[in-house]
């Protein structure tokens, strides 16, 4: 027990333990355990539960909550990071904020900088209102500016792109983006219209299929999605490789999965003919196989798998 006391006695002290690091300017610096305050002139570590840093700093901060009034050059360790300026180094926390530039990495489940990225943003949602150089990878990944980099998220928004990427499932570009309406025949059901979204470099539709011929509006629906990228071939042609799965709604589950190495034709500037050969491959949970509108080639693997090669036809508008 004296033993415990002791050790109680001192940590109180030390958290009631006044700190003078500005004997210049007379400014004092509180620095406890649990609440710090200092000044710019600090030259130790702050570690507690919330820390409050005035100036400029490029020393470690670790707590729950850590706000830094200037630019900041080192590591930010906390459930909350907030700098006031701009960062140079790393802040790791659950919600972690720039109001600076950025050169470095945000890792949390928010990333937020009204300035410039020139680094790393890794988290649920990043935000950086300037301009990108470096790589946002998380669930939601938004710039109103320009990218020069990688968005890698399932939602991507930028305004431009300059030399950079999205990849993800919804990517929106506002200007110069790729967007296209496309109306196609396929092997596996006559009527197809698609809505690609993204770049020239990946893109992913969503697509609804319909087929009168067959029985039941279970097996005439199939509703499918993918990605692909265009690669021009001079003025006129293209080529356009896709990867595409469709799915119909029945009580067993079926999906086609295709490999579409489409080459494009345009008529007009936003408008273009294509055509394919395709490779599908159909897995089916149940024992109704063979639902394909129509095949130039199928073999069988086993009772739940078959390879079909078909064939397709495209019309596509684009903006």
């Amino acid at each position: 027990m004296k033993i415990k006391k002791l050790i109680i006695t001192i940590l109180l002290s030390f958290t009631i333990t006044t700190l003078n690091f500005a004997e210049d300017n007379k400014e004092t610096s509180v620095y406890t355990l649990f609440f710090n305050i200092v000044n710019e002139q600090f030259t130790f570590p702050l570690i507690g539960f919330i820390n409050i840093a005035g100036g400029s700093h490029n020393l470690p901060q670790i707590g729950f909550v850590n706000w830094n009034q200037k630019d900041f050059s080192t590591v930010q360790f906390g459930f909350v990071n907030t700098i006031g300026g701009s960062l140079t180094g790393l802040q790791m926390g659950f919600v972690n904020t720039s109001i600076g530039d950025i050169r470095g990495v945000q890792f949390g489940f928010i990333n937020t900088t009204p300035k410039s990225l020139n680094g790393l943003q890794l988290g649920f949602v990043n935000t950086s209102i300037g301009d990108i150089c470096g790589i946002q990878f998380g669930f939601i990944n938004t710039t109103p500016k320009s990218l020069n980099g990688l968005q890698l998220g399932f939602i991507n928004y930028t305004d431009v792109i300059e030399n950079g990427i999205p990849i993800g499932f919804l990517s929106i570009v506002r200007n110069g983006g790729y967007k296209a309406i496309e109306f196609g025949v396929s092997e596996i059901v006559p009527f197809n219209i698609s809505f690609k979204i993204g770049v020239k470099m990946f893109y992913t539709s969503f697509i609804v299929g319909y087929n009168p011929f067959i029985n039941g509006i279970k097996q005439q629906v199939v509703f499918g999605g993918g990605f692909g990228a265009i690669f021009d071939l001079g003025n006129k042609f293209y080529f356009n490789p896709e990867i595409v799965s469709h799915n119909k709604i029945i009580d067993d589950f079926i999906n086609y999965l295709s490999i579409i190495p489409y080459f494009g034709y345009n008529i007009t500037p936003n408008l273009s003919i294509l055509l394919s050969p395709t490779l599908t491959w159909e897995y089916n949970s149940g024992s109704d196989i063979g639902l394909l509108f129509f095949n130039i080639v199928k073999y069988s693997i086993n009772d739940n798998n078959k390879l079909y090669l078909g064939a397709r036809m495209a019309l596509r508008f684009s903006w």
